[in-house]
């Protein structure tokens, strides 16, 4: 009877350890688990808040430079203790109108990236030349258009894409190779066919940029060691309007003794078709 009471204590004893072993192991599984996504969620806050400041500071650079100009132009027509002729009211006001351009631009380049990151761009597919593309960019640039000189081979043939988004494209890729060349140098844009696809290469002559750097700059508010202050939108965006449209960016290092960078857009091509191209 004493031997039978023992045993029985014994197994209530080796009971009550398990069950309370098995407490403090679902207790600390528990913990760990809600540890675990605290630290995710600390580390997305961190994350996010890494990028809220990554993008105020891009774009407070982008906002003050444009707006220093614009005050100061029209601060300088309004003040009636300086005098101007015809002549530098005018480009005063040019002033101000490139700048507006430049607030304008930096405006679209967000709400881009906003309707990017939020799915798959829509699309509006037509029949374009590639002439048309580049010409409609073109025109954008104003009178910085006559540093690009073009090259295009015979009969490059046609492509299906969204012609505003190609557009933007164009833009921000012709816009980059200028901001980074100085002013007496050249843009040079080249089309070429072949194989089923369309090749438009955009080169620069400026600094170059470093092999580490060449598919981090396609990410948004990302810069090349080379750069100097900005959004670094615009590369991005180019990127994924590309890609929306079934192409591909890259870069490549511009040959010497020149150098400078070479961005080039890889698009389908489209070998026949019964309606006119824009």
């Amino acid at each position: 009877m004493h031997t039978f009471a023992l045993r029985e204590s014994e197994n209530w004893v080796a009971l009550v350890v398990y069950l309370t072993v098995g407490v403090v192991v679902g207790e600390l599984a528990t913990r760990s688990r809600r540890l675990g996504r605290q630290a995710v969620e600390a580390e997305t806050l961190r994350q996010a808040d890494a990028v809220k400041t990554a993008v105020l500071h891009a774009v407070s650079h982008d906002l003050r430079s444009p707006l220093t100009a614009i005050r100061a132009a029209s601060e300088g027509l309004d003040s009636p203790a300086v005098q101007l002729d015809a002549r530098e009211r005018e480009e005063l006001f040019e002033t101000i109108r490139i700048e507006v351009h430049r607030l304008e631009r930096l405006v679209n380049n967000l709400l881009d990236l906003s309707r990017l990151e939020a799915g798959p761009a829509r699309r509006t597919p037509e029949l374009w030349t590639v002439d048309a593309l580049v010409a409609s960019a073109l025109e954008q640039l104003g009178p910085e258009a006559d540093r690009v000189e073009t090259n295009f081979g015979v009969d490059v043939g046609l492509v299906r894409v969204d012609g505003p988004q190609l557009h933007r494209v164009l833009v921000n890729l012709l816009e980059n190779a200028l901001k980074f060349s100085s002013p007496s140098d050249p843009i040079d844009v080249t089309v070429e066919s072949g194989g089923g696809r369309i090749l438009i290469r955009i080169r620069d002559r400026g600094p170059g940029i470093a092999e580490a750097d060449r598919e981090r700059i396609f990410d948004a508010f990302e810069r090349g060691s080379n750069s100097g202050p900005g959004s670094g939108l615009g590369l991005a965006i180019a990127r994924g309007f590309a890609e929306a449209n079934g192409g591909r960016i890259w870069a490549e290092p511009g040959a010497e003794p020149a150098g400078g960078s070479i961005f080039v857009l890889e698009l389908p091509a489209v070998e026949e078709a019964a309606e006119v191209p824009r």
